[in-house]
C-alpha cells in the first residue's frame, strides 16, 4: 500500500554522481536495492525519482476514468502459431509464430527474452491501463513492441477522449516501462509486405463474420514478420449484421 505521508529529507551527491537514498525515503517509497526507477529531469533543475510500480499506478489512476468508454471490453489474448494461448480458444486469424513465452515455475508468470518480446496492439495497452485483464499484458509490457500502427491508433483513441495533449507523456512513460517503439518504418518492402498481409487477414476475418481493424491487422502482420507473439484485446469484433 502506498504511504500518504510526505517525507522530506536531504542527501549529498557522491563520486561519479552516486546518490545514497536516506532510509526514511527508502521506507516511504519502497525503494530497495535492485528496484528499477525512472529519473525525470525538468528545465528548472528538478529531478524526480519514481519507482516503476509507481509509474504503473499513476498511469492507471490518470487514464482509467479519462478513457472510460474507449477501453476494450474483451479479454486480453496472446496469439501464437495461429492460436490464442490464453484463453484456449482456437482461431485461424493469428499469425504463424514460432516462439512462445515460458512460465516461471515459481511465480507462474510468462518470461520473455529481451530479443523476442511480443508485438502489442493499442487496445492491449488500453486494457493494461485498466488492470482488469490479469497479468498477461503486465508480463509482456516490459518486453513489448508497439508498431507505428499501434502508436497511431493509441493517439487516435486519446484524441477521441479529448486527451490528445497527453499522448507524448503516455508514450514516454510506456518507454520508461520498457515498451519499444521502432518509429517510422525505414524498410518500405517490409511495410508493403505487412500491409498486404494485413489486408488478407481483414478479408479472412470478414469472411468469418468478424471485424478486424487495420491497425490490429498491421500489428498481427508485424508479429508474423518478427516471429514474435501478438498481445491484443478485442482483436476480433462481430461484424454488424
Amino acid at each position: 500500500m502506498e504511504s500518504s505521508e510526505i517525507v522530506v529529507t536531504t542527501a549529498r551527491i557522491g563520486q561519479r554522481g552516486r546518490l545514497l537514498l536516506p532510509v526514511q525515503a527508502q521506507r516511504a517509497t519502497r525503494i530497495v536495492q535492485g528496484t528499477q526507477v525512472a529519473l525525470r529531469t525538468e528545465p528548472n533543475g528538478t529531478i524526480t525519482i519514481e519507482p516503476l510500480w509507481a509509474v504503473t499506478n499513476r498511469l492507471r489512476a490518470e487514464y482509467t476514468e479519462l478513457l472510460d468508454g474507449h477501453l476494450p471490453a474483451g479479454p486480453a489474448l496472446l496469439f501464437a502459431g495461429g492460436r490464442p494461448v490464453d484463453p484456449d480458444v482456437l482461431t485461424d486469424l493469428g499469425p504463424v509464430l514460432h516462439h512462445l513465452p515460458d512460465r516461471d515455475p515459481g511465480t507462474g508468470r510468462r518470461v520473455y527474452r529481451d530479443d523476442r518480446g511480443p508485438v502489442l496492439t493499442s487496445r492491449a495497452v488500453l486494457a493494461w491501463l485498466t488492470a482488469d485483464h490479469g497479468t498477461l499484458i503486465a508480463d509482456a509490457l516490459p518486453y513489448g513492441v508497439l508498431p507505428d500502427a499501434a502508436v497511431t491508433d493509441l493517439i487516435t483513441t486519446l484524441a477521441r477522449a479529448g486527451a490528445h495533449e497527453r499522448a507524448e507523456a503516455l508514450l514516454t512513460d510506456l518507454g520508461v516501462l520498457g515498451v519499444k517503439m521502432p518509429g517510422a518504418a525505414r524498410n518500405r518492402a517490409a511495410l508493403a509486405g505487412d500491409t498486404a498481409m494485413a489486408l488478407e487477414l481483414i478479408r479472412t476475418a470478414d469472411a468469418a463474420g468478424h471485424l478486424l481493424t487495420m491497425p490490429d491487422a498491421l500489428c498481427a502482420a508485424a508479429a508474423h514478420r518478427l516471429e514474435a507473439g501478438l498481445v491484443a484485446a478485442d482483436l476480433l469484433t462481430p461484424a454488424a449484421s
